[in-house]
């Protein structure tokens, strides 16, 4: 409880104004990013040892703006380690996200939006040509976990905004980070 008074109050203090808009918003959000994979052991899949992996990847939301300045989201996110011709033993994430939060107006085309969600995520660790002696396996796991995000971007013109988002979330299989650039458009 005292977290939230103080981040109220904090915002108010540095003058955040809310997207009131005359009107809603319809955004699409297409996304590149780089991401972080930290596993459990249990989760390793047939790449054995290996507790962790760099993703790249891509994505896209589209979002309801409120005229509130509430921001109900949903989108896809899929990414993977960079492999050439499946050399290597490789781990991937895809995801399906709902998410919820708030778009605060900064000023001067600046805006901050804090979002939580819920992801339906698939991990699938594949192994490699490379050193296999026989076929390659592959090793899939799906589950549910809540994330959340921040995201920071600019309008460059009335319906285009760039910006940068972090995404965190504590899974099933372990902890998962991405940083992504983004381009809203709205409609």
């Amino acid at each position: 409880m005292r977290t939230t008074l103080l981040a109220v109050t904090l915002l108010s203090a540095l003058g955040l104004k809310t997207a009131w808009a005359a009107e809603d918003e319809w955004q699409i959000t297409p996304r590149g990013f780089a991401g972080d994979l930290d596993l459990k052991r249990g989760y390793t899949g047939v790449n054995g040892s290996r507790t962790d992996a760099d993703l790249v990847g891509i994505g896209c939301g589209i979002g309801y703006l409120t005229p509130m300045g509430v921001v109900v989201a949903a989108g896809l996110d899929g990414g993977g380690e960079y492999d050439l011709f499946g050399t290597f033993d490789s781990y991937s994430l895809d995801q399906r996200f709902v998410a919820v939060g708030y778009q605060f107006e900064l000023g001067n085309g600046w805006r901050f939006v804090p979002m939580v969600g819920r992801t339906r995520w698939r991990l699938e660790s594949e192994e490699g040509l490379l050193l296999n002696p026989g076929p390659e396996q592959r090793s899939v796991v799906t589950g549910y976990d809540y994330y959340w995000e921040a995201s920071v971007s600019r309008r460059i013109s009335r319906a285009v905004a760039l910006g940068i988002s972090y995404r965190q979330g504590d899974y099933q299989f372990g902890d998962s980070s991405a940083t992504a650039f983004m381009v809203t458009i709205g409609l």
